[in-house]
């Protein structure tokens, strides 16, 4: 977020008189931080549409997304594979293959590589590393069983890969592709975040907590209670503020002071609240449910959040990632059928992407 040496007119005219340069040189960064607060978010500007929806068709679920702004990709875990989209054109560019349950991807900051965890059938979870310029896998790191969550720290170069069913998180050093520790932690792990400065922070759904990794040290630093948020889903971050934001089960978002932990509810989240995204160029908080709504706050100041838009796009799109550097919110789902395959009761109730049907929705203004 760019800063702005901006003083209030009040103050301004305080300043032209002999008031010492050390007590405005004190006063600076708080009339800098709520300036660039307030003029970021300007009031009038265009509202949230549904620009585009990219029918990329295929078979198979999804998982979380990964976007990379700058080389103007958009990478998507389809079951056995990572489909990479051209964000200026909706086009497929190509595929990484050779998987098998992939769940999520972290992107490096060198542009080089990227990084996904493949739970596989149970029985064995890795890591996989593939080249971003010829999509082809070039490692397979082993990881704790049923690996979900990842996240890339710039800080130490490492890979960070929650294991669900083993409950811990393995490190990966991102150079030699080599696990350089495994961290317990009390329970499974949920969505998880870095802050860029050797930081990984996680949800532990089920304790109601966020636990901090310190990520050189390669243990958890702090564990948070949330309380009275229960069942954390979702996790974003503005590390320039110092803030992290996660949906709770009680139906509140929440906002968590990353020096104390302390939670306080900034607003209400949708039922069945998916992806939370943080864009902090634009001070905008973005919410997606699986009724097929987009939920977009705008910060007002750091405890107060106003809901000025809802987007409807499509059932089953909870599902999402949000540009920083233009505030589009990607989101993707299907249509969805009976399962008619050889499946349980259970199953064949359940909700079923119909193959082909796949596709990409934009919103954006």
């Amino acid at each position: 977020m760019k800063m702005m040496t901006i003083f209030p007119k009040k103050l301004s005219s305080l300043a032209s008189m002999a008031f010492p340069s050390t007590l405005l040189l004190a006063l600076a960064p708080t009339i800098c931080s709520a300036a660039t607060l307030r003029n970021a978010s300007p009031t009038a500007l265009p509202q949230f549409h549904v620009q585009d929806q990219w029918k990329l068709g295929g078979k198979g679920g999804w998982g979380f997304l990964a976007l990379d702004p700058a080389a103007h990709r958009l990478y998507i875990p389809r079951t056995n594979r990572v489909m990479v989209v051209d964000t200026d054109t909706g086009k497929l560019l190509g595929e990484v293959q050779g998987m098998k349950n992939i769940r999520e991807i972290a992107l490096d900051d060198s542009g080089k590589y990227g990084f996904i965890t493949d739970p596989t059938d149970g029985s064995a979870g890795f890591v996989h590393v593939f080249d971003r310029s010829s999509f082809n896998v070039i490692a397979s790191v082993p990881t704790g069983a049923v690996p979900n969550a990842i996240a890339f720290d710039p800080y130490s170069k490492s890979i960070i890969a929650f294991n669900s069913h083993s409950h811990s998180a393995t490190v990966i050093d991102t150079a030699t592709n080599q696990v350089t520790a495994t961290i317990p932690l009390s329970s499974r792990p949920g969505s998880a975040v870095a802050d860029g400065n050797g930081a990984v922070f996680a949800t532990l759904p089920s304790n109601g907590e966020i636990v901090r990794i310190d990520v050189v040290a390669k243990k958890v630093s702090v564990t948070w209670q949330l309380a009275p948020c229960t069942g954390p889903t979702g996790l974003a971050i503005d590390s320039v503020h110092h803030q992290l934001f996660t949906a709770c089960e009680d139906h509140k978002l929440v906002t968590i002071n990353l020096e104390t932990g302390h939670a306080t509810a900034i607003a209400d989240a949708p039922p069945n609240a998916g992806d939370i995204d943080f864009d902090v160029q634009h001070n905008l908080l973005f919410v997606a449910d699986a009724s097929g709504t987009v939920s977009i706050f705008r910060r007002e100041s750091l405890l107060k959040y106003l809901r000025i838009q809802q987007v409807k796009t499509q059932p089953g799109a909870r599902t999402m990632a949000v540009s920083q550097k233009d505030a589009k919110a990607y989101l993707v789902t299907s249509q969805f059928g009976k399962n008619t395959g050889p499946v349980s009761e259970e199953l064949q109730f359940r909700p079923t992407p119909i193959p082909d049907t796949f596709s990409v929705i934009i919103v954006g203004r």
